[in-house]
């Protein structure tokens, strides 16, 4: 739901660390051992692997609103036509310049990979966005060879792009968050999705800092001209969504009053909440009973993780619109929620102290029951999968983090645990959905 996911001090939240790519952006080289405990806790590298390695659960995420066949059909087909346009594989008389015919054959790869996964792909929404980032590359493939033919300038790609931007903004600026009063909940995801949409279309569209200070070369001009499809593709889904969901209304109404009082409530809700949280940067010991003693556990790295999520004051809040910051509201709640939970199991020892490999697949069974209870948990499932469809794909981050930090020698568990914590994490942010869930549920006037 964001364009930046650090804090306006530079701080790179959990969250956002995944979102980029994994765990260790934030973990480095995992907790430093603590040289007062003398017998350190070894585990079996290669085992551990095999355990993160196992399936987790999945949580679909889908769209409360049919999307036209047709609409899907003719993303596709421009994609294939864009590919279609140069003769691939480009041969040397066609394109002397080997390192530039090899480019285009990767932009051409890249297309068809993406257009792969979308005919494999079941979720609407997932199936939309795979063509969408499918067009981008094959237009650079249709550009890059019209460049080469003289059939495209540097000003016709300044134009088609500042087209965009004008549709873009039109589109922005003629929105209403309409939606079906008795049903806030289905509004709230749609409008959202449509404007993560359009932020994507803005970022594709926004002119590039070295637009007119780059070589104007073919490649050149394909990039810019793949930026352009990129967000015709966003913006093309966002209308189509937003125009399927108002026609599926009897009464469409405007629910912006509903957001913007869901969106107080909610804030007032969390300020509550927050109120008696430890400081911002306090200590592990600071932050539970005994906490001294959590140094370089899997325990202590989820509670010190958890803690750096929670909203203080001045902290990071997305970019995004009145149904978007609802939604991001219920993920913080759960984070809030989470850490609260944490942190009383480990002040009434209540929590698994991870000695072997069997501790960390007891820990990773745990979290995916846990994801699994919350959807059945809670009082409305969209709502609860647009928290739960994110935390499921943490699974991955973690077997990619402990295998990349593992390998298959032995290693002390204090050079993992932060690695091994997601799984904790996981668990108790899974448990706290539920009671977030609620919470919106009241603050939207759902009974």
């Amino acid at each position: 739901m964001t364009d930046d996911e650090s804090t306006p001090g530079g701080r790179v939240t959990r969250r956002g660390a995944l979102a980029l790519g994994g765990a260790t952006l934030l973990a480095g080289c995992g907790a430093l051992p603590n040289p007062l405990k003398p017998d350190p806790v070894e585990l079996d590298g290669a085992a551990l692997g095999r355990v993160a390695d196992r399936g987790g659960p999945t949580v679909a995420h889908p769209l409360p609103v049919a999307v036209a066949d047709a609409h899907v059909a003719d993303s596709r087909q421009r994609a294939h036509a864009m590919l279609d346009a140069a003769p691939l594989p480009l041969t040397a008389d066609e394109l002397p310049n080997g390192a530039m015919r090899e480019a285009i054959a990767d932009h051409a790869e890249h297309a068809r990979e993406h257009l792969a996964e979308a005919v494999r792909e079941t979720d609407t929404r997932e199936r939309l966005e795979l063509i969408a980032h499918a067009r981008g590359p094959a237009r650079a493939v249709e550009a890059a060879w019209a460049a080469v033919e003289d059939e495209l300038t540097a000003t016709d790609v300044r134009s088609a792009r500042a087209s965009v931007r004008e549709d873009i903004s039109e589109f922005r600026d003629g929105r209403e968050f309409v939606g079906d009063p008795e049903d806030p909940v289905a509004a709230a995801i749609v409008h959202a999705l449509v404007g993560e949409w359009v932020r994507e279309a803005e970022r594709h569209a926004r002119d590039g800092a070295s637009d007119d200070r780059a070589p104007v070369t073919p490649l050149v001009l394909g990039e810019r001209a793949s930026e352009v499809e990129q967000a015709r593709a966003a913006l093309g889904n966002a209308r189509h969504v937003d125009r399927q969901f108002a026609a599926s209304l009897a009464e469409p109404r405007s629910l912006e009053s509903t957001f913007a009082d869901a969106r107080d409530s909610l804030a007032e809700t969390i300020d509550s909440r927050m109120a008696d949280r430890p400081a911002e940067h306090a200590d592990l010991p600071d932050l539970v009973d005994g906490g001294g003693d959590l140094e370089g556990t899997v325990a202590g790295a989820a509670l010190r993780q958890l803690h750096g999520e929670l909203p203080y004051e001045g902290e990071f809040v997305p970019e995004t619109g009145l149904p978007g910051r609802v939604l991001w509201q219920v993920e913080t709640l759960a984070q809030v929620g989470a850490f609260e939970r944490l942190r009383d199991r480990i002040a009434a020892d209540d929590h698994l102290t991870v000695e072997s490999v069997e501790d960390v697949s007891e820990l990773r069974a745990a979290a995916a029951t846990a994801v699994e209870d919350a959807l059945a948990d809670s009082a409305d499932e969209r709502l609860a999968r647009t928290e739960l469809a994110s935390l499921a794909g943490w699974f991955d981050y973690a077997a990619n983090d402990i295998d990349r930090s593992a390998g298959d020698d032995p290693i002390e568990l204090e050079w993992v645990a932060d690695e091994i914590a997601l799984y904790l994490e996981i668990e108790v942010i899974a448990g706290a959905v539920p009671a977030a869930v609620d919470e919106a549920l009241a603050a939207l006037g759902v009974e």
